[in-house]
């Protein structure tokens, strides 16, 4: 059942992550701009159905579509270097992290993933009179890590043969970016053609429900394909806590037994709790947007 309703979301309904979201705590100091010149064409902002199901953001050449997200989950796309991530966006009323919209961007040309973004940046600063401000902290983050002392990976995780699903072109290579896809759906998530550092991505934006960046500390350079199922949570239903009350701490429990057994019997890789330092994006001011 689980794979009936991943193929079905995969295809139907969720979006492409061809741009994926990069921990900002990896190799690599994010850069904010202050003054993002590139703009959309044409952008229409929607509040999305309450019985909307999937998330995610998919690039066309000259369009982007948001989908279901927040606007904390778009400010954490538009800003830094392949978008901040959950816990490094802070600060603002509480509607950021809880109102769902669909947004639409038209563009000339060929626009690439980071003028996406900024085109993006462009349309938050200037529909939600968003105005942010940076710092650094040291927050808490998990290592993603190889689970057996002897390196060998879970049954679910393959080498790439180099194709994508429906004979797509597979995009260039990077180090934050899928080469043919990323998808999230009520059963886990799958990927084609990526490397570890792309996965940690995946896990670090609240998506995965996880609470915190993840940093890819496997060792692996080479690129996979799998399909990670595990107890996903449902639209609207927070993320089973895995905080301490002292947020100083680092907890002794710190994965939903769900996710933490598919990484490690799935896929062979865990999440090692630890400290980091890293930019985080405090929002200063947001206001809903007007309607179109």
């Amino acid at each position: 059942m689980a794979r009936r309703i991943l193929k079905v979301f995969a295809h139907k309904t969720l979006f492409s992550l061809i741009a994926a979201f990069a921990v900002l705590c990896t190799a690599g100091t994010p850069v904010f701009a202050q003054a993002p010149a590139l703009s959309f064409v044409v952008a229409t902002i929607k509040p999305a159905p309450a019985d909307a199901r999937g998330q995610g953001v998919g690039m066309q050449p000259g369009r982007l579509i948001v989908n279901n997200w927040t606007l904390k989950q778009m400010i954490g796309f538009a800003y830094g270097n392949g978008g901040l991530v959950g816990i490094q966006v802070s600060g603002g009323p509480n509607w950021i992290d809880q109102d769902r919209y669909t947004v639409e961007g038209q563009a000339e040309g060929t626009p690439t993933p980071a003028e996406f973004r900024a085109m993006l940046k462009s349309l938050l600063i200037e529909r939600f009179a968003l105005k942010t401000h940076t710092t650094t902290k040291e927050i808490n983050v998990y290592n993603l890590v190889l689970a057996r002392s002897d390196g060998k990976l879970g049954p679910k995780l393959k080498e790439w043969d180099g194709t994508c699903p429906g004979g797509r072109a597979p995009q260039p290579p990077s180090p934050a970016s899928p080469r043919c896809g990323a998808f999230f759906t009520p059963a886990g998530m799958n990927m084609t053609g990526d490397s570890m550092a792309v996965l940690a991505n995946m896990l670090s934006t609240p998506l995965a429900g996880l609470d915190r960046p993840v940093v890819d500390k496997t060792g692996l350079t080479g690129e996979y394909t799998y399909e990670l199922e595990y107890q996903f949570p449902r639209p609207g239903q927070n993320a089973p806590p895995v905080a301490p009350a002292n947020p100083g701490a680092i907890p002794d429990e710190p994965l939903p037994p769900a996710l933490g057994t598919a990484l490690q019997e799935q896929l062979g890789v865990k999440l090692q709790p630890t400290k980091g330092m890293t930019d985080v994006l405090i929002v200063d001011q947001a206001e809903r947007p007007s309607e179109n």
